[in-house]
C-alpha cells in the first residue's frame, strides 16, 4: 500500500511517500493556502511539481494544509487532489488542517496544546485524537501574535518610530535600503504583506546579541501564550497542558520561546522546525 503524506504551508509543502510501512521518497513543492489560493494555481502546482514525483499509483493521500478549515474548502481540495494525482481505483483522500498535522506530529496519541509559529501563528487543544478547541489566530492585523509577520511588523514599526537602539537601526537600513515609502507601499498596497513582513525575521535572528531585539521577541511570544493558550484553561480546569511548537519562527528562536513558556508556567516545550518526519512515523505506526 502506498500512502502520500503532505504538510503544506502557504510558501512550501513537504511531501513523503510511505510504501508498505517504509518512507520511500521525500520531496518539496510550492505551497498554497487552500482557503485563499486560486484553485487553478493549486492544480498547476499538483500537476507540475507533485504528480511527476509519483511514479506509481497511490492508494491513500493524507494532506495537512494551511487554510484547510473544513466544509466546502476541504471538499474542494479533496476533489482537486483526486483529479491531479495518480490514484489507484478506490484510493482514499483525507484532508485536514495543518494544526491537526502539527498535533499528530507533536503528541501522537497523547494530549497537549499544538502551536504553529511560522509566517502566521495558530494553536489548538488536542485530546489525543483531534483538535477540540481552537483560539482563532485572526491573521497578522488582528492577531497572529508571535508569528514571523507580527515580529517583522513590530521590528519595522520600532525602527521607524525611533524605538530601536542606533546600532540596530543603522544595521537595518544597511541591509534593507528601501525607503519608508517603499515599505508602506509593500505592506498596504501590494499582495503578500504577511510574507514580506516575515522576511525580516533573519535580521532578528542575526541580532540576538541586542537586548532590544530579545525583548521584542520575548514580548510577542508572551503575548501569544497569554492571548491564545490562556482560553484553554477554562476547558482543562485550569490545568496547563504541555505545549508543543512547530514552525520556523519557533525553531529559530527556540531558546527565547522556551524561556517564555517556563516563565508563563507551561514548562519546557517540544519544538520542531517541520512536522513531516514525525508525521511519517505517526502514519507508519497507524
Amino acid at each position: 500500500m502506498k500512502t502520500v503524506i503532505a504538510d503544506c504551508g502557504s510558501t512550501k509543502a513537504d511531501w513523503a511517500i510511505i510504501d508498505n510501512g517504509t518512507a520511500a521518497l521525500r520531496f518539496t513543492s510550492t505551497g498554497f493556502n487552500a482557503a485563499v489560493t486560486d484553485p487553478a494555481v493549486i492544480r498547476q502546482i499538483l500537476r507540475t511539481e507533485v504528480a511527476p514525483q509519483l511514479s506509481e499509483r497511490i492508494d491513500r493521500v493524507c494532506f495537512y494544509g494551511a487554510g484547510c478549515i473544513g466544509g466546502e474548502v476541504d471538499e474542494a481540495l479533496r476533489r482537486i487532489l483526486a483529479e491531479a494525482l495518480p490514484l489507484s481505483p478506490g484510493a482514499t483522500v483525507e484532508v485536514a488542517s495543518d494544526l491537526t498535522g502539527a498535533a499528530r506530529a507533536l503528541f501522537g496519541d497523547a494530549s497537549g496544546i499544538a502551536c504553529i509559529l511560522g509566517t502566521g501563528s495558530n494553536s489548538g487543544l488536542y485530546d489525543s485524537k483531534e483538535i477540540i478547541a481552537n483560539t482563532p489566530p485572526l491573521g497578522f492585523i488582528l492577531g497572529d501574535e508571535g508569528s514571523g509577520a507580527v515580529l517583522g511588523r513590530r521590528l519595522v514599526s520600532d525602527i521607524y518610530k525611533g524605538l530601536m537602539p542606533d546600532d540596530v537601526t543603522e544595521a537595518f537600513h544597511r541591509e534593507y535600503p528601501d525607503s519608508k515609502a517603499d515599505v508602506i507601499r509593500k505592506v498596504y498596497r501590494e499582495g503578500g504583506a504577511n510574507r514580506y513582513l516575515a522576511s525580516f525575521c533573519p535580521f532578528l535572528s542575526a541580532h540576538l546579541d541586542s537586548p532590544a531585539i530579545v525583548a521584542l521577541i520575548s514580548s510577542e511570544f508572551t503575548s501569544f501564550i497569554r492571548r491564545n493558550l490562556t482560553p484553554y484553561l477554562a476547558i482543562t480546569g485550569k490545568r496547563r497542558h504541555l505545549p508543543g511548537f512547530i514552525g520556523s519562527v519557533a525553531y529559530h528562536f527556540r531558546e527565547i520561546l522556551s524561556d517564555v513558556c517556563r516563565a508563563e508556567g507551561y514548562g519546557t516545550p517540544q519544538i520542531f522546525r517541520a512536522p513531516i518526519d514525525r508525521l511519517i512515523d505517526y502514519h507508519i505506526a497507524h
